[in-house]
């Protein structure tokens, strides 16, 4: 197991851009006859920790902010909602952007109870892009986090990760001690990075190789058919959502692919995920039942063991981008799950 060490806050900066947006709205469209994680109009609320405003709209306010992490990478982080509230930290996958999680910053229910921020992971959309493999050792990913969490005053926030964002939530708990997260979330990822090859289709494993391609037309011919495979119907999904997330994959070109893959391996901070777990650390693995990029059912199967505290949430109908085929059955996940261990806390 990775040698724990603490954040190296001396070493991170963060710069404050003057963006600020008012009034952001509701959650659109999405499943929502269904029953919530938990009662949300019963759950029990703790004055420190869970703000619910259902009957109060408040002005949410956005920022962005360009935060530096231990090795002078810029790491891009936007922030929605009320900065009172528990916070929760989106990070999202391979070739991707923060942009794919533009319907849950503004899903009202969301804001009601959680201050939101999402930042792009280092290799990806608006953060650092180096195309050295040694950028990209877990502890950077931890450094990263931190860094946004220091920009932002989060303390003890849940974390989020969707995709390849979810072994993220290993990289923080082997090489941030204490942990400094309050829960985690893997949304249809491997919460158990180690056996993340074991839950993968072999519909992505073709995807990859092509990203990985120097044949221009092959590289760039895989990046709409990705962003297709992530919804469970594509022909439904707005032209401008679409355009937004292949736009996103044309940054990150073939050798940074190859430097991530090379260089990412958090399969090596497993065992310190399992032992928090073990410890009580909350978890929930919440993914769709019709992913045809990884396998929801094996990823918990390889996981629950380790945790004494573990929710797994299968979403009847959903792809990959579950929190957009079922948006708001997402978000009534995400929240139940949050507001029973802010109060558990």
């Amino acid at each position: 197991m990775p040698k724990s060490v603490k954040s190296r806050k001396s070493k991170l900066k963060v710069e404050t851009r003057d963006r600020v947006d008012l009034g952001v709205g509701g959650g659109g469209a999405g499943r929502a006859e269904v029953e919530p994680a938990c009662d949300l109009r019963a759950a029990p609320r703790s004055r420190s920790h869970v703000r619910v405003r259902a009957a109060q709209r408040c002005v949410s306010m956005s920022s962005s902010k360009q935060c530096f992490s231990s090795d002078g990478a810029q790491i891009y982080a936007d922030a929605a909602g009320n900065a009172q509230n528990p916070s929760m930290v989106f990070a999202h996958g391979f070739a991707l952007s923060g942009v794919v999680f533009d319907q849950l910053f503004a899903h009202q229910l969301l804001l009601d109870n959680f201050y939101l921020v999402r930042y792009d992971v280092r290799g990806y959309g608006r953060s650092s892009k180096p195309d050295d493999s040694a950028a990209y050792q877990s502890a950077l990913y931890a450094d990263d986090f931190s860094a946004v969490c220091q920009a932002f005053g989060l303390v003890k926030p849940i974390f989020v990760g969707w995709s390849a964002g979810a072994p993220i939530i290993a990289d923080i708990c082997a090489h941030i001690s204490p942990c400094p997260i309050l829960a985690a979330v893997a949304m249809s990822g491997a919460l158990c990075p180690a056996t993340s090859e074991q839950t993968l289709r072999p519909l992505l494993l073709d995807f990859i190789a092509k990203f990985r391609s120097s044949d221009a037309k092959t590289t760039l011919a895989v990046r709409p058919a990705f962003v297709d495979a992530c919804f469970v119907n594509p022909a439904s999904v707005a032209v401008e959502v679409k355009t937004a997330w292949i736009g996103a994959t044309v940054v990150h070109t073939p050798n940074i692919t190859e430097a991530v893959l090379n260089g990412h391996q958090p399969g090596a901070c497993q065992d310190a995920l399992t032992k928090l777990g073990g410890e009580g650390l909350p978890v929930m693995v919440l993914y769709g039942t019709e992913d045809s990029i990884q396998d929801g059912d094996v990823a918990v199967k390889l996981a629950k063991e380790y945790f004494v505290d573990f929710t797994a949430v299968s979403v009847l109908g959903a792809g990959h981008a579950v929190f957009y085929d079922a948006l708001n059955e997402t978000v009534r996940h995400l929240v139940g799950f949050g507001l029973r261990v802010c109060t558990k806390k």
